[in-house]
């Protein structure tokens, strides 16, 4: 096996940051999209570390499960890690901050009832984002957010605001039009020829 194999649904969801990850890094790569009834079938041969997806099988055939861990180890085999311990843990800050909007984002969108759905909704567009989108622009000291090169930090911010917030459209996202320089981020990661490339290429779904 000369490629990694990506194994996930075929959706982006929690799955896309490791695509947009290896198509940064340039590295080979195979995106496996998976049925409902063929992920039963892979679960069960215990293929997977953790039985549950997304997982990446190395070209050494290793695995390895977890979508940030699979993201880091890709950007660390790509040269799109941070090299300073700090930068690194201010990187993952970043990232964890995303999981939080993330979290919030999924909590309202498959909340069953309408009442609540909307107050969710409310909540995480007036007052949740808006403030972490703050905070970010705070943490902001040049181009990207480290060093002024790309890390799995512009990445895991990108897909969120790509995937989530605007459907998966490379346009800039309208919640990002009151901080110009998060939107310069966003359009700087986009310019990346690698996940340029990824995104004009991958299926389109509705998640």
């Amino acid at each position: 096996m000369s490629a990694y194999e990506y194994h996930y649904f075929n959706v982006r969801a929690r799955g896309e940051v490791g695509r947009l990850a290896l198509a940064a890094a340039n590295l080979e790569f195979k995106d496996l999209r998976h049925t409902r009834e063929e992920w039963l079938e892979i679960k069960a041969s215990g293929k997977p570390p953790l039985g549950q997806m997304p997982f990446l099988v190395t070209p050494e055939g290793k695995t390895l499960a977890q979508s940030g861990a699979i993201m880091k180890y890709i950007c660390k085999k790509g040269g799109l890690s941070p090299t300073d311990p700090w930068d690194e843990a201010v990187a993952d800050q970043i990232c964890g901050g995303v999981d939080d909007l993330r979290l919030s984002f999924i909590k309202g969108h498959f909340e069953k009832d309408e009442a609540k759905k909307e107050e969710l909704k409310k909540e995480l567009f007036e007052t949740t984002l808006p403030a972490r989108l703050a905070n970010y622009d705070a943490l902001l000291k040049g181009t990207y957010f480290l060093d002024n090169k790309l890390t799995y930090a512009d990445i895991t911010f990108f897909d969120f605001f790509n995937g989530f917030m605007n459907n998966g459209q490379p346009t800039v996202p309208d919640c990002l039009s009151k901080f110009p320089r998060l939107a310069a981020l966003y359009e700087k990661v986009l310019e990346n020829p690698g996940i340029k490339a990824w995104i004009d290429r991958r299926p389109k779904t509705d998640l």
